[in-house]
């Protein structure tokens, strides 16, 4: 038979909506029964650099040999300060009716994200922007460097990028009744 309380702590610990741990983090004094000597203290130094991830440079060797120093004052052996690091799980104490509770939570609060994103499909909201091309130019079409008119040159593959690049996407091309201007209408989804 399933643990039921196993069962709603794993529930709860995947939701990310309710915090089911805390880290608990206390210094502590460590004796190294080490004597205080200069190759035991060196030794020590070093030892805490690299747990640390620091670097064996002379001028870090002795900031750490300081701080062990200052910290086996008093005391007839080396001593070092560690920082132990306890994840403490909130809901291992609580009954099946606390955690039906944070249970009930996580479902709300699921229920509630998906209402919000089939609320955005559902009711999508777009920006328009309108531009205008006096002629199609594809890229083949492009002048060679030196020719007139190759700087002012712009393909329609070129325009739509551009475009694209800013987040918008091609809706519709109108083109004038009379007239050899064709306009692009783009649109990008407004997001709230």
């Amino acid at each position: 038979m399933a643990d039921l309380k196993k069962l709603m702590l794993d529930e709860i610990r995947k939701n990310t909506h309710i915090q089911s741990s805390y880290i608990d983090e206390t210094e502590e004094l460590i004796d190294t029964g080490l004597e205080k000597n200069e190759d035991n203290l060196a030794a020590v130094a070093l030892a805490y650099l690299d747990e640390k991830g620091y670097r064996r440079r002379v001028d870090n060797l002795e900031i750490a040999k300081q701080k062990i120093l200052e910290t086996s004052e008093g005391y007839d052996t080396i001593i070092v300060k560690k920082n132990r690091v306890v994840e403490m799980n909130i809901f291992d104490k609580a009954t099946v009716t606390e955690l039906r509770d944070a249970l009930d939570v996580c479902l709300n609060n699921t229920v509630s994200s998906i209402h919000t994103k089939l609320d955005r499909l559902t009711n999508k909201q777009y920006e328009y922007k309108v531009d205008f091309v006096d002629s199609f130019k594809m890229e083949f079409e492009r002048p060679r460097s030196g020719h007139l008119g190759a700087e002012e040159f712009v393909s329609f593959e070129e325009k739509l990028n551009a475009y694209a690049q800013e987040g918008w996407e091609l809706d519709k091309i109108h083109t004038e009744p009379k007239g050899t201007r064709v306009y692009l209408i783009f649109r990008r989804e407004k997001m709230a």
